[in-house]
């Protein structure tokens, strides 16, 4: 084993302490470094987030007209504001169960947006509604189905989707409720293809409820915390180590 003498000092670890040590001090390291790399990538992402937001309007009619319809033509506009031109389809909506509003619950409202000129839509989140005692008494959400123009916000979505009953399906009846979206699903059920973006409503559109949207936090403060917290493990677990086994020699 080792037997290193400084001084008046001899350090002379045991077996089982140094391969703890030679474990776990690189492991707490790479923990920390991993945490860097996580922040660094959250950069990147909040650096992408503010130049959108930085953007004019997307005129999104055009946009998909040139052939963007997939989710990797979205991907550098996730964030901007869009221009939309067409009609909400007032008829098949959806409430996302499970949102709150200043402690109450309540449900976010999803219309169909149908694009002019194409055969695509895109889900538009018009804001919370509240709850009021059962899901079958809830406010009127019916909306024209004129043409008209709408700005939003481009967000992307989990791809999970809980269903509400224990058919398998979508329970058909509008407006639907859901726990959670999945975009391909909805499509399914509303015979047309969706973009895969969602749209968070203008906050100055009449159109729409409550909507206290909030910001991307990209947790880059986090990610270096838990890192200097990791680094800080790593060298206390050496400093022990070295101090617990040094001990004092008579010379």
């Amino acid at each position: 084993m080792i037997r290193l003498k400084i001084g008046n000092s001899l350090f002379a670890p045991k077996l089982i302490p140094t391969l703890a040590a030679i474990f776990l001090v690189p492991f707490l390291i790479s923990l920390g470094l991993w945490q860097l790399d996580r922040a660094d990538q959250k950069k990147v992402i909040d650096s992408g987030v503010k130049e959108a937001q930085q953007k004019e309007a997307l005129d999104l009619n055009t946009f998909i007209h040139k052939g963007n319809i997939k989710e990797e033509s979205f991907k550098q506009e996730i964030y901007r504001t869009a221009a939309i031109l067409g009609n909400y389809d007032s008829d098949h909506q959806f409430l996302l169960d499970n949102r709150t509003h200043k402690g109450r619950a309540g449900f976010h409202v999803l219309t169909p947006f149908l694009l002019k000129n194409t055969n695509k839509a895109v889900l538009v989140n018009r804001g919370w509604i509240t709850y009021q005692g059962t899901r079958d008494n809830i406010p009127d959400i019916s909306i024209s189905q004129d043409t008209t123009n709408i700005l939003g916000v481009m967000k992307q979505q989990a791809r999970a989707i809980v269903l509400n009953d224990d058919s398998g399906e979508i329970n058909t009846r509008y407006p639907t409720l859901i726990q959670s979206i999945e975009l391909v699903e909805l499509a399914k059920e509303l015979k047309i293809e969706l973009l895969p973006i969602i749209i968070e409503l203008n906050k100055n559109d009449n159109t729409g409820f409550i909507r206290d949207w909030q910001p991307y936090y990209g947790s880059i403060d986090k990610h270096n915390a838990y890192a200097l917290q990791w680094f800080a493990m790593a060298g206390i677990l050496l400093f022990l180590f070295i101090k617990l086994n040094t001990k004092k020699i008579k010379l």
